[in-house]
């Protein structure tokens, strides 16, 4: 499958689309983004966890529709 182009700049793509499709910097960028909004304090521990179990099952969710 063709790799999904995504601005650095917008989270969008990280959390709709399953990380095997996008590029390894931008998912890179977007964890790293992700873990500095949190240990500075500006998002809770339950929120970031929440934002990576959003993640997590959109790409539970791309693998149950390619596997249909």
């Amino acid at each position: 499958m063709a790799r999904i182009r995504s601005k650095h700049s917008n989270l969008l793509n990280y959390f709709i689309h399953d990380r095997r499709d996008l590029s390894p910097a931008y998912v890179r960028k977007c964890e790293q983004f992700l873990y500095n909004l949190r240990h500075k304090g500006l998002i809770k521990k339950k929120e970031a966890a929440g934002l990576f179990k959003q993640q997590a099952a959109s790409n539970k969710r791309a693998l149950t529709n390619k596997r249909a």
